[in-house]
């Protein structure tokens, strides 16, 4: 902005090893969305590289990235990004049309993936005819129906209830279990805790990178009241917890 240059990301480097569980925190303006992109291949980095399962892809053209995004990577969003005028099926066949999948195999793909998530009696309803938590099925049904390498959720419980909230979480840990590799973007500690790596994220920078495993919190011992998008009210809280739980003198990497 005028003379003054700010890179959203700055000097980053990460790797995230296959069946990992990850989950990046920071607060506004840190610069998780932004790596939430570069991660995801909806943006390529202006220096460095990055490699998706050892190809590197930070030269990829629109057309390529949009392709590799497709094949690799399962997207949740906070806001689930449904066509409303489609079903829960449509709206999870979508990404298996632009792979070019036949109609018929498709079908039975998309209906595994909603009866994966409990939706197996929803699929031919329409996102306004679901609750909140059931449209966030929809969303993860969505992301795996083309079994892909990644699932990255960008505050997959921000726009829920507890409930919701809590059966979303535990969802995603089950889905680790059977062994995807996910990455949650937050600014709550205490959905970040459910992850068994804590990347914290401030001012463009990595600070710090810790093993979370022996600590790992399920879904369900985390309070109800704690999930959500709590984000003006919260976020003076949250930057105190971070500098308390992932300090200069922490067991950081």
């Amino acid at each position: 902005m005028g003379d003054t240059e700010l890179n959203a990301l700055d000097g980053v480097s990460l790797h995230i090893k296959p069946h990992e569980f990850v989950s990046i925190i920071g607060p506004s303006g840190s610069g998780k969305s932004t790596l939430m992109n570069m991660i995801g291949c909806l943006d390529v980095p202006t220096s460095g590289k990055y490699w998706v399962e050892g190809v590197e892809v930070s030269k990829m053209s629109d057309n390529q990235l949009a392709d590799l995004r497709n094949k690799k990577i399962g997207f949740i969003f906070q806001q689930y990004n449904l066509l409303t005028k489609l079903s829960a099926l449509e709206n999870v066949e979508l990404p298996l049309i632009y792979r070019g999948i036949p109609a018929g195999k498709r079908e039975k793909m998309a209906m595994e993936a909603l009866a994966r998530v409990g939706l197996e009696d929803k699929m031919h309803h329409k996102p306004t005819e679901l609750s909140g938590g059931q449209q966030q099925r929809v969303s993860i049904a969505r992301a795996l129906s083309a079994h892909p390498s990644l699932i990255l959720a960008d505050e997959p419980t921000g726009a829920l209830d507890s409930k919701s909230g809590i059966e979303i979480m535990q969802m995603l840990h089950d889905l680790h279990e059977e062994g995807n590799t996910i990455v949650i973007i937050t600014h709550d500690l205490n959905i970040a805790k459910q992850a068994e790596r804590i990347l914290t994220i401030r001012d463009g920078k990595i600070t710090s990178d810790i093993d979370n495993s022996s600590d790992m919190a399920g879904a369900e011992n985390v309070k109800g009241s704690d999930i959500g998008d709590n984000e003006h009210g919260k976020m003076a809280e949250l930057d105190a917890d971070l500098h308390a739980d992932f300090g200069s003198g922490g067991d950081g990497r």
